[in-house]
This record gives C-alpha cells, sequence and structure tokens, in this order.
C-alpha cells in the first residue's frame, strides 16, 4: 500500500472545497462556466497544483473581455444590507425563490446560506410547505439570528398568528377565516402578480430584442470586412469550376463517342454487317454446344488429373486461378483433392451453373479480371481450352497480365488443341464456331518465352486411338502422327 506524504494534494478535501464553490455559486443564482474555472484553478493553486500564472491571465483577460462585452439581466431589485440592522417585512418580502432564501440568510444571519439549510428551506418554499414567514421567523429565532440581532419590522406579530394555522382544527378554521377575509386582498395580489410577471416578459423580451440586435449588428460589420475576400474567393472558385466542367465535359463526350462505337461494334454488328447474336443467346447456345462437343464431364476430369501432379511437386495448393473454367471440370477435381482454386467464366450460363455447386466462380472477362489484381497475387494460374478462342493480339496481353500477377516461382499451365494432328489442325479445329485459329506449339513456346516466362515447356496429349500406322513401314511413323498423333498439347511456364 502507498502512502500520502503530506506534502501531496489531498484530493478528497478538494474535492470537497470545488463542490461547496460550485454550491455556493448556485445559491447565488449566478452560475458561471468562466467563473467556475477560474474558482477551481485558484483552489489548485491554493494546494500547490498550479504553477503557470499563464492560466489565470489567460482565464482573468476572458472575464474581462465578457464583462466589457455582456450585460447581465436581473429581474429582481439588488439586496443591500442594512447596517443598522433594521428590515421592514416587505424589504424580504419582495423577493422569490431562491433569491429570497439567499437574502434572508444575508440580512437575519449576516452570511451567505450553508447548502443544507439552502436546500431544505428551497424546497419547503416551493412545496408551499411553508411560506416566506415561516421561513424569516424560523432563520431569525434560531440561535445564530438571536445573535445577530436583526429587528424586522412586522416579523413577530404575522409569525406568531401564523403559527396558530399549525393547531389542530383550530388551525384550519383560522386560516379558513383569514383567508374569507382576505380575499379582496388576495384578489389584488393576483392581479399585481400577473402585471408583475407581464412586466417580466416584456423586460425578457427587450433584453433579448436588443442583443439580438447587437449581435447581427456585430455580424453584419465582421460580413462587411470580410465580403471582399469572399467575393473574390467566389470568383476563383467560379473560374476553376468553369474549367473543370469544360475538361470533364470533354471526356466524358469522348467516353459517350468510344461507348457508342464498342456497342455498335461488339454488341450490335459483326464487322461485314451481319447483325451479331446477343449475349444471353449466345451463352445458352455455346452452354448447348459445350455440352454436346466437350465429351462426358467425368472423361473430361479423367484427361485433366495429370496436371494435379505438377501442382504437387511445385508445392501449390492455394490461390490457384483457372481461366475460362468453362463446365468447372478442373475446379471440382481441384476441390476434391482439397485444392482451393477460383474460376472466371464469362459464360453465364456456366458461371450459374457452378455456384450452383457451391464451386467459387467470378462471372467476369479473364483479360479484364486479370487487369483489376494486385501484382504477384497468384501462385498458379491454369487456362485449358482458352487461347485458341482470342485473337493473337488478345493473347500477348493475356500472357502480360499473367506474368504480372503470378509470383516469382509461379506456374501457368496451359492447353490447346495440336494442329500438329491434320484431322485437328484442319478439320475438328472448326467445329467450334467461337475458335480463332490453332496455334502451333513451338511458336506457343517462343511466345512464352519471349514475354518473359522460363523453363517453358512443352506435352504433347490425348492421341487418337485405333491407328493403323504402328508398324515399321516406311512412312508409317509420320502417318500415325499426322493422323492419330496428340490431338492436344499443354504447355508449362515458370516465373522465376
Amino acid at each position: 500500500m502507498i502512502e500520502s506524504s503530506e506534502s501531496e494534494l489531498d484530493v478528497e478535501a478538494l474535492k470537497a472545497r470545488i463542490r461547496d464553490a460550485v454550491t455556493q455559486r448556485e445559491l447565488s443564482g449566478e452560475p458561471s462556466f468562466i467563473t467556475a474555472s477560474m474558482d477551481l484553478y485558484k483552489l489548485l493553486s491554493a494546494n500547490g497544483s498550479a504553477s503557470h500564472s499563464s492560466l489565470a491571465d489567460l482565464l482573468v483577460a476572458d472575464i474581462s473581455a465578457r464583462e466589457h462585452t455582456e450585460t447581465s439581466l436581473s429581474l429582481q431589485p439588488i439586496f443591500v444590507p442594512r447596517e443598522d440592522n433594521h428590515y421592514q417585512l416587505e424589504d424580504l418580502l419582495q423577493y422569490h425563490d431562491h433569491h429570497f432564501i439567499w437574502n434572508a440568510y444575508r440580512a437575519l444571519l449576516k452570511r451567505e446560506p450553508d447548502p443544507e439549510g439552502y436546500r431544505g428551506y428551497l424546497a419547503r418554499l416551493r412545496s408551499g410547505e411553508r411560506n416566506k414567514i415561516d421561513i424569516l421567523a424560523s432563520l431569525s429565532s434560531s440561535p445564530e439570528g438571536k445573535r445577530a440581532n436583526v429587528e424586522v419590522e412586522g416579523l413577530k406579530q404575522r409569525a406568531m398568528f401564523r403559527r396558530l394555522y399549525f393547531v389542530p382544527v383550530v388551525g384550519y378554521l383560522a386560516e379558513l377565516a383569514v383567508s374569507l377575509f382576505r380575499l379582496p386582498v388576495l384578489l389584488r395580489h393576483q392581479r399585481q402578480l400577473e402585471n408583475h410577471l407581464i412586466a417580466q416578459q416584456e423586460t425578457l423580451s427587450h433584453h433579448f430584442d436588443q442583443k439580438l440586435a447587437d449581435q447581427r449588428e456585430s455580424y453584419l460589420e465582421s460580413l462587411r470586412q470580410v465580403a471582399p475576400r469572399i467575393a473574390d474567393s467566389l470568383d476563383l472558385i467560379r473560374k476553376t469550376h468553369a474549367n473543370f466542367a469544360e475538361l470533364q465535359q470533354q471526356q466524358i463526350t469522348v467516353l459517350f463517342r468510344q461507348q457508342q462505337r464498342t456497342i455498335a461494334e461488339n454488341l450490335a454488328y459483326t464487322t461485314n454487317g451481319r447483325k451479331r447474336i446477343p449475349e444471353r443467346r449466345w451463352h445458352e447456345f455455346y452452354a448447348a454446344f459445350a455440352d454436346q462437343f466437350r465429351g462426358d464431364p467425368e472423361t473430361v476430369k479423367a484427361e485433366l488429373k495429370p496436371y494435379l501432379a505438377h501442382l504437387k511437386d511445385a508445392g501449390i495448393t492455394s490461390e490457384i486461378l483457372d481461366l475460362g473454367c468453362g463446365r468447372g471440370e478442373w475446379l471440382e477435381l481441384l476441390k476434391e483433392n482439397r485444392v482451393y482454386a477460383t474460376g472466371v467464366e464469362k459464360n453465364s450460363v456456366h458461371a450459374l451453373a457452378l455456384r450452383n455447386k457451391l464451386l467459387s466462380v467470378i462471372e467476369a472477362d479473364a483479360l479484364e479480371y486479370l487487369r483489376g489484381l494486385k501484382k504477384e497475387s497468384l501462385h498458379a494460374i491454369t487456362a485449358f481450352h482458352l487461347i485458341e478462342h482470342l485473337e493473337f493480339a488478345q493473347l500477348v496481353e493475356l500472357l502480360d497480365e499473367v506474368n504480372r500477377v503470378l509470383r516469382p516461382g509461379g506456374l501457368l499451365m496451359l492447353e490447346t488443341p495440336n494442329p500438329k494432328n491434320l484431322v485437328v489442325g484442319a478439320c475438328n479445329f472448326y467445329s467450334d464456331p467461337s475458335h480463332r485459329q490453332p496455334l502451333f506449339p513451338e511458336t506457343l513456346q517462343f511466345l512464352l518465352e519471349r514475354l518473359g516466362f522460363n523453363r517453358v515447356r512443352i506435352e504433347y496429349l490425348h492421341p487418337a486411338a485405333g491407328s493403323p500406322f504402328e508398324n515399321d513401314l516406311p512412312g508409317s511413323k509420320e502417318l500415325d502422327t499426322w493422323l492419330f498423333g496428340a490431338r492436344d498439347f499443354a504447355a508449362f511456364a515458370w516465373k522465376d
């Protein structure tokens, strides 16, 4: 336990003094945040906890400024204690509520009220339990009041008569009789009170009207001083806004014209002027086409299974992106082997079907999606039978984006039809109306190496069965390669 030394600040005593100061300020009817700040500063200074005079100077300056600029409003007369200790009863009865309690203490006990006595008398006065005569008599007859020896002319007689009211039955009858007798006086007092309240309302209204007028004039003067600078600033803003609007209009015009050309070229008509198939209809058509010509999904998954070994050898189990995922056979195979990948598919029919299978698929154009990815954010990118659907310029841009997005050590795996098989290159390739042109294996290898990929390797896949040229006759080997050779090839490339 840590004991406090005598030189340390007594926090509890300080808090008690602060509470007393706040209560005294409330009793006076003049609460002020600035005064409270000054009282707190003085209390702290008295206990050695404030040593910077600048704080006091600042507060005093603020108070002085407010005293010169603000006029207080008082709706009750200012109380001036009598030096001869002699008061008329009406001298004290003219005050009301907390002002009455405050001034009664100052007149009869010659001091400010203590918090407990103030709150007790004020509560009884407001509740009607005691009236002003009762409170004045109580203060005057107290031991402290007797020592003060202050005379209030007419108080003793009124107080004695008031005590009669507290006698059972007799007091009730006496109070009823007096009330009936004083009814005309009470009515006159009621009218006086109404006139007094109206006068106070008029005084308040006049005071606030004057304050508003003074503030309005002050604000207008400030506005007149800053108006030229505001006008200059507004003029500069208008000019800047005009220039910006003009540039914005030019940009919008260019973008609008470009958009119109894009819509006309890509959605409405083909290059030869024939009307293009609506996108939704095309997606439905191509989904049905893939179901018929791509082959059985389980067969396709079996043909893709060897690619798992390449990922396993590279230690890649996550952050894999499959471009043009189509029906999703590769994504299903990866999920079955607890390898986590995301697919990108432009065809809305395929994308919806894969999402229904709870596969991670993003409906977007592959190139556009790659452009939005962060640099070096993926471990592997795959694309099975996608690149043959792209124009050569699109393919170059796609591979550039792949190189940017792959992390060092990342793997790219591509699969596409093999044109060295003459049946594929001259016939089967064109069964898909969306194919652009077949890619020669060595050409794709050259392109990948040229674009910065390393360890590029080509593998030939899926040879046709039933070749009659598997013999040693002259020309059989060539015929077997051209007619029954690999129908697809794969390209593996690394980013080192």
